[in-house]
């Protein structure tokens, strides 16, 4: 048995664990994380508790869709720049540039509407983490 064949047996096994077994690992790693991160949550609001401070509420999401409208934005970017591309193309490969300056354009267009979105923001002046008020004396 040569080395050669006795790393072609693996090929399949290999090819099993790349399909199945890296995915698998990423949606576990993915769990833990998000246990440990509310599990270290509910710690610090207990010590708030305990702390006599009143610990900030829950967050409510609110629609940040600031993520989407990027990444819309470049895959429209990257569509127009294959199709100019394609039109483009006489003899030289201008694609290439078409992706890297419709990218930049999107990711300019981005800049602009999300600064224009943050300037019409109200700011949050809320302040946690101040002591709790006392409680009420007891009613006779």
């Amino acid at each position: 048995m040569t080395p050669s064949s006795i790393l072609n047996s693996f090929n399949g096994t290999l090819a099993i664990f790349l399909i199945f077994g890296l995915p698998i690992v990423a949606v576990v790693g993915a769990f833990v994380v998000a246990i440990t991160g509310s599990q270290k949550r509910h710690r610090e609001r207990m010590k708030m508790i305990e702390q006599g401070m009143m610990p900030p509420p829950h967050r409510r999401r609110t629609g940040n869709f600031y993520a989407l409208l990027i990444i819309g934005a470049i895959l429209l970017a990257f569509g127009l720049a294959l199709v100019f591309g394609q039109v483009a193309q006489r003899g030289n490969d201008f694609t290439g540039g078409f992706i890297f300056g419709f990218i930049g354009l999107a990711m300019l267009a981005c800049f602009a509407i999300i600064r224009a979105a943050r300037r019409r923001e109200q700011p949050d002046k809320t302040d946690y983490g101040t002591p709790a008020p006392p409680p009420l004396p007891p009613q006779p």
